[in-house]
């Protein structure tokens, strides 16, 4: 059923503390690929070694994610927050700093983990905060996210060709943290944790079962935004004939169509319920699918990688949405369950494909993302989120 009126959100400076919070992160995320090659180069290790890299990461995401809610009560919403982005900055500081590999290495690790919790404090923050809106929210802060994806690599190539070098590309962030901090300041009660989802949150009250199939409905459309973005340059490649270019023509195809996703899907979301939204989201990167999978000219493919990323851009933002409004008034919790989901699904999507792409090809193994996709859907139909849950005691049970 359609929202009679539009639930917007209000875009106070507590509400641009959060958004900037997101976005400061999602710089050093989307930049942080582009460091890769940079790094190698000054280290001379291979790209398997380097791979370590990614391999820290995620797993300081998921340390964050399992830590992260329990940490918020012990502290206070706020005061994680403000932590959080002081520690992602020492993070980054530790990253960028001259030493080699092991420096790069705890770099990662600790701004990962710092990264994570901004996540999952300022994503809870903005839920309760904006209440009926709070989709939305997140939907916006995630497209200057996506705005920030898209600066990012272009900052950090510039600075590697300029005296400055590709390390001031990154620093530019901590603008966005000193930023965040100030506007924290303006009103910091509205970031402390409602006394009845912390009284919930600290005693562990069991989720519903929505929440168990909205968790797993979410890590199934993640595994295809992975999938598809580390591993569209390959199917150009293969595929369209692309050589060199290929990598940055397909981020910049899916970069661009998440873009555009998130800014029209924070419209939507003011109007429609997350379910129905997801679902045309799903369908609109089914068929981006249709289109990269079936043309062998490099240009369709680019294009079927663009649609694909309207497609994708809303699985996080709305998913987590589906997975707080079904959590029984627990976002802390929820959103912490939704960066462990995250970062297992970053590493078994295109790890499943990686796989498949050995014994069959590229091209062959890119059904994975519709198969992912069909489940996804498949469980949006049979369990929807159609409100928020209303919290369960040990004696209820059930949707």
């Amino acid at each position: 059923m359609n929202k009679l009126a539009p639930a917007r959100p209000k875009r106070d400076s507590s509400t641009w503390a959060g958004y900037f919070s997101i976005a400061t992160y999602a710089w050093f995320i989307y930049g942080f690929s582009a460091t890769q090659a940079l790094l190698r180069d000054e280290q001379g290790t291979s790209r398997t070694v380097s791979s370590v890299h990614a391999l820290v990461f995620s797993l300081g995401g998921i340390i964050a994610g399992f830590l992260g809610a329990r940490l918020i009560l012990t502290m206070g919403r706020g005061k994680f927050l403000a932590i959080a982005l002081i520690g992602t900055t020492l993070g980054i500081l530790v990253y960028t700093a001259p030493g080699g590999f092991p420096v790069t290495i705890i770099g990662a690790g600790l701004t990962s983990f710092f990264g994570t919790a901004v996540v999952i404090s300022a994503s809870a923050f903005l839920f309760d905060y904006q209440k009926e809106a709070g989709p939305a929210a997140l939907t916006e802060a995630n497209a200057l996210a996506a705005v920030a994806g898209v600066l990012a690599p272009l900052a950090i190539g510039l600075g590697s060709v300029l005296i400055v070098g590709w390390r001031a590309g990154v620093w530019i962030l901590f603008g966005g943290v000193i930023l965040s901090l100030l506007l924290m300041r303006r009103n910091p009660l509205v970031f402390r944790v409602p006394p009845d989802e912390a009284m919930r949150e600290k005693e562990h009250t069991p989720f519903p079962r929505l929440f168990w199939w909205a968790l797993f409905t979410l890590f199934l459309l993640l595994t295809t935004e992975f999938t598809l973005t580390i591993w569209s340059a390959d199917l150009l490649r293969e595929r369209g004939g692309f050589e060199a270019g290929a990598a940055a023509a397909s981020v910049a195809a899916v970069t661009g169509g998440i873009l555009v996703g998130r800014l029209i899907g924070s419209r939507f979301a003011e109007y429609f319920p997350v379910d129905r939204i997801l679902i045309l989201a799903i369908s609109t990167a089914m068929l981006g699918w249709v289109i990269v999978f079936i043309p062998t000219q490099g240009l369709f493919i680019l294009i079927g990688l663009f649609i694909s990323g309207i497609g994708v851009s809303l699985f996080w933002p709305l998913g987590v949405s589906r997975v707080v409004l079904a959590s029984g008034g627990q976002s802390d919790r929820a959103t912490a369950f939704s960066t462990i989901a995250g970062g297992t699904a970053g590493g078994v999507g295109p790890f499943a494909l990686g796989a498949l792409a050995d014994a069959v090809g590229v091209h062959s193994a890119f059904i994975f993302l519709p198969i992912a996709l069909s489940l996804g859907f498949l469980l949006m139909i049979t369990n929807p989120v159609t409100k928020a849950i209303a919290p369960i005691t040990p004696t209820t049970s059930g949707k």
